[in-house]
């Protein structure tokens, strides 16, 4: 669907050297570089000039608030594209930077977690909102999670599991044995089978249907007219390494997306590099003390100090209760001016106790071309 709206834009930017285009019934238009163009000899003009033109059919017309009629991007629905030099978003200030407003609390609602990812512009920010049991305990607006700081502003989201508090936040509970928030509610991703590196560990069949301790936050977007991907940070933590690596009990990270035109069905778009959710057994699972007594664990190749402060590096005996992944990039594609759906989803399998969480920070909207979501370190 990209390939097919990007090549329409060429075709209707093409032959706007002049100040109006016409085309022909049947045939060329015979506009140019100051007349308009007839339509079957009969004069009239299709695209006229002034101020109610919109040659760049980008559905802006210098009447409502278009400053360059003869560039698909240069509109009202657009963002400002850092160095280019250009008004890209029409608001007549040169590359400015997008508005920041992460909130001044730290409240544990919705908008204020849609607040702190950096979305609050009227012209993509369409809603937030959560779903399910998702306990106002799970979720939270932090300024820093330990030694870990966000990525870009003042704060960040914490979900979690159990509790979204640090050792030095009002309410903490130390991850292991943790805190079962005693709801359950549906598998949103079901039918993902056991990840293939674990075989032989006992982990037979497919998912639960039902899940516990579960959170959502569900963020609708329009994506700008000159974007063509998102990004965002995430880093995810868990008090289940590596006791119940590859074991039933596990926590899950999900990112669900749903668009017209890259996933009419909601779609996870985090996942290492063997395309498994992000659980304790994923690939990328490397802040945290190597164990070799269990059927399948990840190289730890940071030092656990990267959770300093979470709770996740709380010795039991000599060795910490929980490692962590170290911050992550996912990027997806976008079409532009397509409305998405981003499902920010944790929960456990098998039981409550043990918790996870998850921080996500600096959402962004980009021009890279991609087939598929990508998550990296």
């Amino acid at each position: 669907m990209r390939k097919a709206w990007v090549l329409a834009a060429a075709v209707a930017v093409v032959g706007c050297g002049g100040n109006s285009r016409s085309r022909g019934g049947g045939g060329t238009g015979s506009g140019g570089g100051t007349g308009g163009g007839n339509v079957g000899g009969m004069g009239a003009t299709l695209f006229p000039d002034g101020p109610d033109a919109d040659h760049d059919h980008d559905g802006f017309t210098k009447n409502t608030g278009d400053c360059d009629d003869t560039q698909l991007n240069v509109s009202p629905m657009s963002i400002d594209l850092a160095g280019n030099e250009i008004d890209d978003d029409c608001n007549g200030v040169v590359d400015d930077p997008q508005p920041s407003c992460d909130p001044i609390n730290r409240a544990s609602d919705a908008q204020s977690l849609a607040q702190a990812l950096e979305q609050c512009d009227h012209r993509f920010f369409k809603s937030v909102a959560t779903n399910g049991p998702s306990d106002q305990r799970a979720r939270a607006v932090v300024n820093d999670y330990g030694v870990i700081k966000p990525k870009a502003g003042a704060n960040m989201i914490a979900l979690s599991s159990g509790v979204a508090a640090d050792a030095d936040d009002q309410g903490y509970v130390v991850p292991q044995s943790g805190t079962d928030l005693g709801n359950t509610f549906a598998n949103p991703l079901p039918s993902v089978p056991p990840n293939g590196l674990c075989a032989g560990a006992g982990m037979t069949g497919g998912q639960p249907a039902q899940v516990n301790d579960y959170t959502e936050l569900v963020l609708k977007l329009v994506a700008p007219q000159n974007v063509t991907s998102f990004s965002f940070n995430f880093y995810f933590m868990s008090a289940e390494y590596p006791e119940f690596v590859c074991d039933r009990y596990n926590d899950s990270f999900l990112v669900m997306m749903e668009s017209p035109n890259e996933f009419q069905t909601a779609s996870n778009i985090a996942f290492d590099m063997q395309k498994n959710p992000v659980t304790v057994n994923n690939g990328f699972f490397t802040v945290c003390t190597s164990d070799t007594s269990h059927p399948y664990t990840n190289h730890c190749t940071m030092p656990v100090s990267g959770l300093t402060g979470t709770g996740y590096e709380t010795l039991q005996g000599s060795q910490p209760i929980g490692g962590g992944t170290g911050w992550l990039t996912t990027t997806a594609p976008v079409t532009p001016l397509e409305e998405i759906t981003l499902r920010f989803i944790v929960f456990d399998e098998g039981d409550g106790i043990l918790d996870s969480a998850v921080l996500i920070d600096n959402f962004q909207w980009g021009t890279q071309t991609l087939d598929a979501p990508t998550t990296i370190q």
